[in-house]
């Protein structure tokens, strides 16, 4: 079977010419694993089209096909590949702006789900939480961070024994809830995290280190967006806030986990600037920062910005 090129009904006529070489013929047991070769080249050809939605069938197809005959591995990479095919295929539809009811996106979440489970069933929880993670991220990529939730909270609880996989996943969390509006519970996640590698019994480096500088730096932009009352300010942000303000001896540079003077001094104005509500200020700060931070900490800036205005 030549599978290169599938054009219009040929998809069709081919699925059920395999298909049919499952059906059970008097004296004649069907050749499963010769189905399930074809069904992968088709679905590998129908790829290579761009045609992922009967990709993501073919491999369905050959999912089953290894389930007959007890192949469960096999199975479960090809359910994996399925749900990806079907991800790929929602994606598309949502950039050509197609109408639907996200039933590519509602196949894929139950092809992740089967494999998810068959991995936490034979006591694989990395592997389960990848794909949990996974799947997590494609969801907030498509615009629905609140379902994705779901997801990486049982990614984060999968990866508990994997110290950087599972602050990793406690990172997207945060960022979930910051897409959400919610500050409050992302700075919950950020304090979670900071305690984490605060209990790290030696000196932090590398990613680890890049984590709590992201922690820090989120966790002070936050608060002062929210502007707690003392009295509800707990104690961790507190002294935060005290690291950042102009207070300190000597005007020395305070301990932090990045290596960038300029960052330090611009955000130390930036927490006199917000306690004395001076705005102007606060915008130009904003203007030489802005080459400095991440993505993810302009957006909290800027949701900074934006609240100090109003109030």
């Amino acid at each position: 079977m030549d599978s290169s090129v599938v054009h219009g009904n040929d998809f069709l006529v081919q699925y059920r010419n395999i298909s049919a070489k499952l059906k059970k013929r008097f004296l004649r047991k069907p050749n499963v694993a010769e189905a399930s070769e074809e069904f992968g080249q088709l679905a590998r050809g129908l790829s290579e089209g761009e045609a992922w939605a009967q990709a993501g069938l073919c491999c369905v197809a050959v999912a089953r096909c290894e389930q007959t005959l007890a192949n469960t591995t096999t199975e479960v990479a090809a359910i994996t590949q399925a749900a990806r095919y079907f991800l790929k295929a929602e994606t598309v539809s949502r950039s050509l702006h197609c109408p639907s009811f996200d039933e590519h996106l509602m196949t894929a979440i139950s092809c992740f789900q089967h494999a998810i489970n068959h991995y936490k069933e034979h006591k694989k929880p990395a592997l389960a939480a990848a794909l949990s993670a996974e799947l997590g991220q494609a969801l907030r990529s498509l615009g629905q961070p609140s379902e994705a939730l779901a997801h990486l909270r049982q990614a984060a609880e999968l990866h508990k024994a994997s110290p950087l996989h599972y602050l990793t996943c406690l990172d997207h969390i945060a960022t979930c809830k910051i897409e959400l509006g919610d500050l409050d519970g992302a700075l919950t996640v950020y304090t979670q995290m900071t305690s984490q590698l605060d209990q790290q019994k030696r000196p932090l480096s590398g990613a680890f280190r890049d984590i709590l500088a992201k922690c820090e730096i989120s966790s002070l932009l936050i608060l002062l967006t929210l502007q707690p009352l003392p009295q509800h300010t707990q104690s961790p942000h507190a002294k935060l806030l005290e690291k950042y303000s102009w207070t300190t001896p000597d005007l020395q540079i305070p301990d932090v986990p990045y290596d960038d003077a300029e960052v330090v001094v611009l955000l130390q104005s930036l927490v006199l600037a917000c306690q004395s509500g001076d705005t102007a200020t606060l915008a130009a700060l904003s203007q030489h920062l802005t080459p400095l931070l991440s993505h993810h900490h302009l957006h909290l800036l800027y949701t900074l910005i934006q609240e100090m205005n109003r109030s």
